[in-house]
């Protein structure tokens, strides 16, 4: 993909605000309404999306050598490579988020996503897409493939958000790079013969 650390880091911030933006417009009923993710209400999503993490592990010294995960794509091939495996870990990550957001209110969530965060990102220096973090599961991974990560959470969630209670969708960038991340999933050969209807092998969803 044709993109460097710093348009990355600007589309995420771009994101992050209209997040903010759309909880300054909800009530406190569409606050806590339940979403198309079966234990989530919109309330838990943003606090799945906050970013303090991610902000804290880019803040971490880079690491040596080659990264272990080079792409988006072969990330979301890891988390979903088990079924069981996978849905036993979103279960136990909704929980946890469900018990983190009884302590969390609107206003910090929206001071965070609007001001903290994008402030803490834009003081990051000396990045680029080939810059090798180390991740909790993965070992290490390339910061490119971080960040297209992170740009396709923060894209898929906010259409739940949009599907849940309306609003604007993501801009026209988030999306591409989504789709992007998503078409290369499946084997290639596999995922053509699909889309292009020379097959019904079932190669949709790709992420959980």
């Amino acid at each position: 993909m044709a993109s460097d650390f710093d348009q990355d880091r600007d589309l995420l911030i771009r994101l992050w605000r209209s997040w903010a933006k759309r909880a300054r417009e909800l009530t406190d009923e569409q606050w806590m309404t339940e979403t198309r993710l079966p234990g989530w209400t919109v309330r838990d999503l943003y606090v799945h999306v906050t970013p303090d993490v991610m902000i804290a592990m880019l803040a971490q010294p880079a690491v040596d050598g080659v990264a272990e995960v080079t792409s988006a794509a072969e990330m979301l091939r890891v988390f979903n490579a088990e079924t069981v495996a996978a849905e036993t870990l979103h279960a136990q990550l909704a929980e946890l988020v469900r018990e983190a957001a009884v302590d969390v209110s609107r206003e910090s969530l929206i001071e965070r996503f609007d001001v903290e965060l994008p402030d803490a990102f834009e003081r990051l220096t000396g990045l680029s897409r080939d810059t090798v973090i180390a991740h909790p599961i993965l070992g290490s991974v390339a910061l490119g493939a971080f960040m297209d990560m992170a740009i396709l959470e923060a894209t898929v969630h906010l259409l739940d958000v949009v599907d849940a209670v309306g609003g604007s969708a993501p801009e026209s960038e988030a999306l591409e790079r989504t789709r992007d991340v998503l078409a290369a999933v499946p084997d290639p050969r596999a995922f053509i013969e699909a889309a292009s209807g020379r097959s019904k092998a079932q190669v949709l969803p790709v992420m959980r």
